[in-house]
């Protein structure tokens, strides 16, 4: 334990752990892995004085210990919290990922029978270009998976499964678009497979296209319906979301534009729209339309920041409760600090905002409290949210820091209160970050616990670096 003796001193730490293996008869080795936890986490306090007791939120440890799914996972493994990775379908929880073995980047899937507890074994959809190419993946109404993957400025590789709520077969490859990075998919009530990515341009801004798939044809498309202001690199961090009715569809955006040589993303915007007749027409949450394809300043804009305002925004996966109202997570860095918002929108039309750095417990309150992430509900409406947690020193690449844990907010009163845990293990000196947290599709049922899966490692230094970080699984 030589970096904890560093932080606290030998004898402190001596002390401590004395008291900590008296007050707590147990296993040995459960005493000092829980010690190494919470001290590494954010502080002695917490051991020595009992149970954190919190107005805003309790402080709760996960259910189970996190499952290495893979050891070959990519520098972004599970990366891009906006593309859902897991569905729940009758007793199957079906997983995905990428994997970076020695022959290349490979799209992984792997599933867990809940009935009984046990995972398949590790199938293979196909190939990724590079660590970009990561899947999306959505079921239908008969139980047929479908999943989107492999581009870094190409087109797209769809499959769907060749059985019903069966991860281990896939139909040839079918591919679409053109120049294409970053999937979203999600499933009409009749079938039809709605899908956005990003289109880049060598000589006019990149956009995001709509895309759309009936079950019995072609994929038909694109439909621009947002763009950069600016030629040049862009990114959009959107992501879709049904409401109950499955006819209205929610959009949230993270605008990432105007990089150059001296700044990446001078200006960056959190924004929403929805369309109520299947992705048509767009409109703000006030009725008032939006014309396509709309920039950042036409939709409905809950945050602006970017370099040139020394605010960083980063937005995580939306979802949609049984009443129909949308929920959206973003994080702001800005003064040094990271901080979380969860934003909703409420009957009358305003958004309704709760900064969830403040309801961490105190000892975790000088943390970075970041997004990548996402918020869900079961049917029950129990909310969930994953993010990540970091505490970097001044001047040290917050990107893949040793430092990141991934940690989960629930809250079953509509976001009144919370309750606050780990998902990850807590090590100082590996990476735990990128989470993916199961969402409402269209056909998937989000469990009571939905499960997550995160990457263990570092980013590398290049996207097309193949690396064996790890891949784990928690609920």
């Amino acid at each position: 334990m030589p970096r904890l003796q560093r932080l606290f001193g030998t004898d402190k730490l001596t002390d401590v752990w004395k008291l900590f293996s008296v007050q707590h008869k147990v296993d040995i080795a459960m005493q000092r892995r829980r010690f190494l936890q919470a001290v590494t986490a954010g502080g002695i306090a917490t051991l020595v004085s009992g149970r954190t007791r919190l107005t805003a939120a309790n402080s709760s440890a996960g259910s189970e210990t996190p499952l290495l799914l893979s050891d070959q996972g990519c520098g972004r493994a599970t990366g891009y919290a906006e593309a859902n990775k897991i569905v729940t379908v009758e007793d199957k929880t079906h997983v995905a990922w990428v994997d970076s073995p020695p022959e290349g980047f490979r799209v992984r899937v792997k599933t867990l029978d809940r009935s009984t507890g046990q995972w398949s074994s590790t199938y293979t959809v196909g190939e990724a270009y590079d660590n970009h190419g990561g899947p999306a993946l959505t079921v239908d109404s008969q139980g047929f998976l479908h999943i989107a993957y492999y581009p870094h400025h190409h087109p797209f590789r769809c499959r769907k499964s060749k059985r019903p709520n069966d991860a281990s077969e896939w139909e040839e490859e079918i591919q679409f678009g053109e120049r294409c990075t970053y999937p979203t998919l999600v499933c009409g009530r009749d079938d039809t497979l709605y899908f956005t990515c990003r289109r880049s341009y060598s000589d006019k801004p990149w956009q995001v296209e709509l895309w759309t798939k009936r079950s019995d044809g072609d994929w038909r498309g694109p439909v621009p319906l947002v763009r950069s202001r600016y030629n040049g690199y862009a990114h959009f961090q959107e992501s879709l979301a049904w409401s109950p009715d499955r006819r209205s569809l929610h959009f949230c955006c993270r605008f990432h534009e105007k990089s150059d040589g001296g700044a990446y993303g001078r200006l960056q915007t959190v924004a929403y729209m929805v369309s109520h007749d299947l992705g048509r027409s767009w409109q703000r949450s006030d009725g008032s339309p939006i014309e396509l394809p709309s920039t950042a300043e036409d939709l409905e804009v809950l945050a602006s920041g970017g370099v040139d305002h020394e605010r960083t925004l980063r937005a995580g996966g939306m979802a949609v409760d049984s009443s129909g109202k949308p929920h959206l997570v973003y994080s702001v860095r800005e003064s040094g600090q990271e901080r979380a918002t969860l934003a909703l929108l409420e009957a009358g039309g305003q958004w309704q905002r709760t900064d969830l750095s403040k309801v961490l417990p105190e000892q975790w309150k000088s943390w970075d409290l970041g997004i990548a992430g996402g918020v869900t509900f079961d049917p029950a409406d129990k909310m969930s949210i994953v993010a990540t947690l970091q505490k970097a020193k001044t001047g040290e690449e917050t990107w893949g820091h040793g430092s990141n844990e991934v940690v989960r907010f629930t809250s079953t009163d509509g976001g009144e209160t919370f309750s606050f845990g780990f998902v990850s293990e807590p090590d100082a000196n590996v990476s735990h970050w990128l989470p993916n947290i199961e969402r409402a599709t269209g056909h998937n049922t989000v469990p009571e616990r939905p499960g997550i899966i995160y990457t263990a490692g570092p980013a590398g230094g290049k996207n097309t670096e193949l690396l064996s970080n790890g891949v784990y699984w928690s609920s």
